[in-house]
């Protein structure tokens, strides 16, 4: 009975004594939220201040106010800066931060403040950058083809200089978004969480804006024909009546520019132009299936874009273009660059001028492509115009995009540069540079055309429409790509499903295409079923060494309103299983084909063995177990993926 006595009196007194510590922690807690309930308050007034005043400075710059944008910039730091001022003092005086229990707010608080002085800092950096530009070359003016040749000079030279603030810019942004990062999605910014992402987004938009500008501007001088003139070649390759790196090249352009964007030269030709002259004075022999399916011997400038690496193309297109303009006796300049671009980048330019006007028609995006084509191959006839004249008209479209471009307003400029970043992700313009330093940033920005070198899986399928006229247009395109892994073997099991939506007229009939299916290094073929009997007999298999890829290659014709389906199966090379057995990892790279349109790519992984993670995360798809299945979208470029096993 003692021993429970004095148990129970142990127990009522451990009760009261954590009553006591209750209380008085609450009471401390009271206390403290009393005495720290000013630095709170305070911490939320400047908040609500600064941001207002970043709202009117963003009103100000576009309104180009640069002196009142930075005043309330200013202020903005100010504000920004007090509240840090707060949480300090937060720290010091709110008890359960003392005790560490309490400080999550505070930091989430703080990682927020620290992003919106960052932001703030660098909005005042742009201001200043925008004022300066401004004041150097854009004063009293609207546009860059309204300046002067010095005005336009010291503009040029004021972008190229500023790489160095660009690149501090950038990094400030990257800072802002790391500390956005640490904030707790479930915290005291909870009911935040939207206007949280929403900025986020838009800070990287910001920063992947300025990563994609700095190769552009590190290019500008070779663009500007400063320090001295620039030549170029433009091949216009046309996506409808598709071929390796990105259409058939049945136009070129010549452009020559000097003293900081003035073209000396920019003219476009028909590309028999050369190639007919041509006939008996050069003797390049061409590539087998060209020569097959053709039914030519010699290999003209229109047929030089064979290879899907764009600079062994560039190249060839070089030597056979000096070549025929020799033969057709017209002096040409050594080259500094070939370029190629297809219609959905002049699309694009047209999304952003809106439509050009040309001998009474109207061009915009959705139009564009066939009413050109239709002009050059049926209603010039109908015009009376020869058909070594029918072309002329893209001279004519030529400068009248040429003039919207150039009297772009300023504040368009943004936009020009994601126009041209998200054409050359899509390889829509295609770069190439005598220049290895030049030639070096393309590849960084991503406009190279290069075919990519990677250590795990590789895919590219590469079509080339051969004597198909532009049915490329009415093809549905659908691939699936299927990985199983077979005791310690990788097998890929490919599957084009082509579809012709199209009929016998002047601009479509039977598709034609002669396809190669890029794979890495030491792939062995198993086999190839869907074609006739006769093509199946010339199916290739080998290692092609400029590629660095293992090429499988066959010919196939699809009838107007038929479709056909190719299954292809084949081993990848011995290490990618291994490394999938070894580092439980397998990683893909699917290139696009420039010019492509593929309605749907799908892609499966079977590893026989659990998985546990997927980037991106962005990916479209399920994983069931051991099984991933995934729908990509190659319109919008080449596409990486990596796959974590257990």
């Amino acid at each position: 009975m003692k021993v429970k006595a004095n148990l129970k009196y142990f127990a009522l007194l451990s009760l009261r004594l954590l009553l006591w510590a209750l209380a008085i922690f609450f009471l401390s807690l009271i206390i403290s939220l009393i005495s720290s309930w000013s630095y709170w308050r305070d911490f939320g007034q400047n908040a609500i201040a600064g941001k207002e005043q970043l709202s009117g400075a963003i009103v100000s710059i576009r309104a180009k106010d640069w002196d009142g944008a930075q005043l309330k910039l200013q202020s903005a730091q100010d504000y920004f800066k007090n509240g840090q001022k707060n949480l300090e003092k937060l720290r010091q005086s709110w008890f359960p931060a003392k005790l560490k229990l309490g400080s999550r707010p505070i930091d989430d608080l703080g990682y927020l403040n620290n992003s919106a002085l960052i932001i703030s800092g660098s909005a005042l950096q742009v201001n200043s950058l925008l004022k300066n530009i401004s004041a150097d070359a854009f004063a009293n003016e609207r546009n860059f083809q309204s300046l002067s040749q010095e005005k336009k000079a010291a503009f040029m030279q004021s972008l190229i200089a500023l790489e160095p603030e660009l690149n501090g810019l950038k990094a400030n942004l990257n800072l802002a978004l790391f500390n956005l990062d640490k904030i707790q999605t479930v915290g005291i910014l909870w009911p935040l969480r939207g206007q949280l992402a929403e900025l986020r987004n838009q800070i990287a938009d910001g920063e992947n804006i300025l990563s994609n500008s700095l190769p552009i501007i590190r290019l500008l001088p070779a663009f500007s024909g400063y320090p001295q003139p620039v030549h170029y070649l433009i091949m216009l390759q046309n996506n409808d009546e598709l071929r390796p790196t990105g259409g058939f090249l049945g136009s070129y352009v010549r452009a020559d520019i000097t003293n900081f964007g003035e073209f000396q030269k920019l003219e476009a030709n028909d590309i028999y132009h050369l190639d007919m002259p041509a006939i008996g004075k050069t003797a390049f022999v061409a590539p087998e299936p060209i020569s097959k399916y053709l039914k030519v011997d010699n290999w003209y400038l229109r047929d030089a874009n064979w290879s899907p690496d764009w600079p062994q193309s560039a190249r060839q297109i070089q030597i056979m273009f000096q070549a025929e303009s020799a033969a057709s006796g017209k002096a040409e300049p050594n080259l500094d660059g070939i370029f190629a671009i297809t219609p959905d980048f002049i699309a694009n330019l047209l999304r952003l001028t809106g439509p050009i006007t040309v001998r009474g028609e109207s061009y915009a995006p959705e139009n564009m492509q066939a009413l050109l084509q239709y002009n050059v191959e049926v209603a010039y006839k109908e015009e009376e115009i020869s058909s070594w004249d029918r072309k002329d008209i893209i001279n004519e479209l030529i400068q009248a995009l040429k003039e919207k471009i150039i009297a772009l307003p300023l504040e368009k400029y943004p936009e020009l540069i994601s126009c041209l970043n998200d054409s050359l992700k899509r390889g829509d313009i295609l770069l190439y540079f005598n220049n290895q330093n030049l030639q070096t940033l393309a590849q960084n920005l991503g406009g190279g055309g290069e075919i990519k070198q990677v250590s795990g899986d590789y895919l590219m399928v590469v079509d080339a429409n051969l004597a198909a006229f532009k049915s490329d247009a009415v093809m549905q395109k659908n691939i699936a790509y299927q990985i199983e892994r077979k005791q310690e073997r990788l097998q890929a099991n490919l599957k084009l499903n082509y579809y012709h939506n199209g009929g016998f007229d002047w601009r479509t009939t039977h598709y034609r295409s002669y396809t190669r299916v890029l794979a890495p290094l030491g792939s062995e073929l198993i086999r190839l079923s869907g074609l006739e009997a006769t093509a199946a007999e010339d199916i290739i298999s080998y290692d092609d060494d400029s590629l660095k890829k293992h090429v499988f290659g066959f010919f196939w014709k699809i009838e107007p309103g038929k479709n056909k389906v190719i299954n292809l199966e084949y081993y990848l090379p011995a290490k990618l299983g291994d490394n999938l057995s070894t580092n439980n990892v397998y990683t893909l790279y699917i290139q696009r084909q420039p010019g492509s349109r593929i309605a749907n790519l799908s892609f499966s992984f079977n590893p026989n063995k659990n998985i546990i993670q997927i980037s991106p995360q962005s990916l479209e798809g399920e994983i069931k177990s051991q099984k991933a299945y995934f729908t990509l979208d190659l319109n919008n470029g080449s596409q990486a993926i990596q796959i974590k096993t257990d």
